[in-house]
């Protein structure tokens, strides 16, 4: 599991002064939801502002070392339903071409799956990577090399 951190006291002593970052190679990797958060999109969305979020972590499992928390946004607006839909085939709450409703949101921590990462240069920081999951693979779906693993 990734670690999670620990709460600080208002004394405590500090030895970090950079941001603990693992850029994970690009490629198909099998992920655990560890967690959900339900949040709103900030202003600087001008389109969305407002809109209900769901930021979701994930464990990806990297061969040969601990897992990595990616965070992946997903907003709650028509427009993105794709990419809501693609998160729950590829744990098995949603089957392919069939509509799904009710509190999917709290089924998802502790399913499996699959998924593409890659690495985007911040709009910011050009020169700044950070992970970014591209695709979710259905646990049938053969893009991935036919390296479904995970078991849902």
């Amino acid at each position: 599991m990734t670690n999670n951190g620990y709460e600080l006291d208002w004394d405590s002593s500090i030895e970090q002064d950079e941001q603990q970052y693992t850029l994970v190679p690009e490629g198909d990797y099998d992920f655990v939801v560890d967690h959900i958060e339900r949040t709103y999109v900030g202003n600087e969305s001008e389109k969305y502002a407002g809109a209900k979020m769901a930021t979701v972590y994930m464990n990806v499992q990297v061969p040969g070392q601990e897992a990595v928390s990616i965070r992946e946004n997903f907003i709650l607006h028509s427009n993105f339903a794709w990419k809501i839909g693609s998160l729950l085939v590829s744990v098995g709450l949603k089957r392919k071409g069939e509509a799904i409703s009710g509190n999917y949101w709290s089924k998802l921590p502790g399913t499996r799956g699959r998924c593409k990462v890659v690495q985007n240069a911040s709009k910011k920081n050009p020169d700044q990577k950070y992970n970014d999951i591209s695709a979710f693979y259905a646990p049938n779906d053969k893009k991935d090399g036919g390296g479904n693993k995970w078991a849902i």
